[in-house]
């Protein structure tokens, strides 16, 4: 099961040592930084954790397709260029994975 976000500021005034309402607005001021960083089209390393990173998506062309279920040719239409973000894994989040056995066990239930 995912962890909420009150779970997580629990989690974090408990092992921080601070307030539930401490604990908020350090979340509320990471939150707030790392949009502004977003919206600025910078990089966004998190604590070694994880690494945001804005990316243009080239626009494109209409194309020519075929439908798979029926093999009848269609157009495909042209898509314009977009902005989005990918976020990547840095290697203290990699070595923290479970074994496939463990994860597998664990996203069955």
């Amino acid at each position: 099961m995912a962890l909420t976000q009150t779970q997580l500021l629990n989690a974090v005034a408990d092992r921080a040592d601070l307030s539930k309402a401490e604990a908020k607005r350090v979340l509320d001021a990471l939150e707030d930084v790392v949009l502004e960083e977003i919206g600025n089209a910078q990089k966004v390393r998190i604590a070694g954790l994880v690494q945001l990173n804005v990316r243009v998506k080239p626009a494109r062309k209409a194309r020519k397709g075929r439908n798979p279920a029926t093999g009848e040719e269609i157009t495909i239409g042209a898509k314009p260029a977009s902005v989005d973000v990918r976020a990547r894994p840095l290697a203290r989040t990699k070595s923290a994975l479970p074994s496939v056995q463990k994860a597998r066990r664990r996203l069955a239930a």
